[in-house]
C-alpha cells in the first residue's frame, strides 16, 4: 500500500480520500514524545481493542501524557468503518495532543525468516512503553537487511540475553515447551504473547544468543504480524520452520486471534 492512500483521522477528523493529512507539528512529532499502538482488523473489527487501548493508557501514564481512552475509542470505531476489512491500524498519540489513527498494510507473507543479531541495551525509563522513539528499532532493521537478513533479532549488549523483534516478540521452541524471555529485562508487555499462553503453556526464562542453537525452531509474533516462523538466526542456527510443533501453536494462534475480534468500549463500560 502506498501511504499517501491510506486512510488517515486527526483529532477525530478524517481526512478525505485522496489528500494529505495536515498535521501541525509540535514536540511529540518533532521529539518522539508520543505513545502509540499498532492494531488489526479481521473482517473489519478490531482483534483485542480494550487490551490495545488500555496498554496505550499504561504507555501514556509512563511518560505522562493524558489520554481521553472513551473519546480515543469512539474514534477507532468510527475509523474502522472506512477502512478495509482486513488491514493494520495505527493509533499515535503526541504531546501536543494531536491524536492520530492510520491505515497500514499488512505485511508481505513469507514462507519464514532469517534473524540477525543486533546489540542494544532498552531505555529503564521507557522500556515498558510504546513510545514514538522508535529510531533504534527501525535501525537495528535496516542493519540487518544490510547483512542479508529478513529482520533484526535484539540481544542485550553486555550479557547476549535474547529480548525481541524491533517491532514484535520473539519466542522458540525447546522440544515440545515454547519459551519466551522475561519481561523484566526491558521488553514490551506483548498482546500477542498473551494469547499464545492461551494456545500453549509458555515457559519465561532468560536465555542467551548462543543458546538458541539447542532450541529446536522460533518464531516472531505480534498484533499485525500475528506469528512468523524463523529458520535461521545468523551465525547461531539453523531451525525448520514448518515443524510439527511450531505449526500447530501457529494455527491455534491465528484461529484464538480471530475469535477475539470486536469494537473497541467506552472506557467507562470496559
Amino acid at each position: 500500500m502506498d501511504h499517501t492512500h491510506a486512510r488517515i483521522m486527526v483529532d477525530g477528523e478524517l481526512v478525505p480520500a485522496g489528500e494529505s493529512a495536515q498535521i501541525p507539528l509540535d514536540d511529540g512529532l518533532v521529539r518522539g514524545d508520543g505513545v502509540f499502538e499498532g492494531l488489526r482488523c479481521y473482517d473489519g473489527r478490531l482483534r483485542t481493542p480494550d487490551a490495545h487501548l488500555e496498554r496505550l493508557a499504561r504507555s501514556a501514564r509512563e511518560i505522562d501524557l493524558p489520554v481521553d481512552l472513551e473519546r480515543l475509542a469512539a474514534e477507532l470505531g468510527a475509523f474502522c468503518e472506512v477502512v478495509p476489512p482486513s488491514c493494520g491500524v495505527r493509533v499515535m498519540l503526541t504531546r501536543g495532543g494531536r491524536r492520530i489513527i492510520r491505515e497500514e498494510p499488512l505485511p508481505a507473507r513469507a514462507d519464514s525468516w532469517e534473524l540477525s543479531p543486533q546489540w542494544h541495551r532498552p531505555t529503564p525509563l521507557l522500556s515498558h512503553s510504546k513510545t514514538l522513539s522508535y529510531a533504534a528499532n527501525m535501525q537495528a532493521n535496516r542493519r540487518a537487511r544490510a547483512a542479508g537478513a529478513d529482520e533484526a533479532l535484539l540481544v542485550e549488549e553486555g550479557s547476549d540475553r535474547v529480548l525481541e523483534g524491533p517491532t514484535s516478540s520473539f519466542v522458540w521452541l525447546e522440544g515440545e515447551r515454547l519459551v519466551a524471555p522475561p519481561l523484566e529485562l526491558g521488553i514490551l508487555d506483548s498482546i500477542t504473547r498473551r494469547l499464545v499462553a492461551e494456545v500453549t503453556p509458555l515457559a519465561v526464562r532468560p536465555a542467551t544468543l548462543a543458546e538458541l542453537a539447542d532450541a529446536e525452531g522460533g518464531m516472531l509474533i505480534s498484533t499485525v504480524l500475528e506469528s512468523q516462523p524463523v529458520h535461521a538466526v545468523s551465525g547461531v542456527t539453523r531451525w525448520d520452520p514448518a515443524g510439527r510443533r511450531l505449526t500447530e501453536i501457529r494455527a491455534a494462534l491465528g484461529e484464538l486471534a480471530r475469535s477475539r475480534t470486536a469494537d473497541p468500549a467506552p472506557a467507562g463500560v470496559r
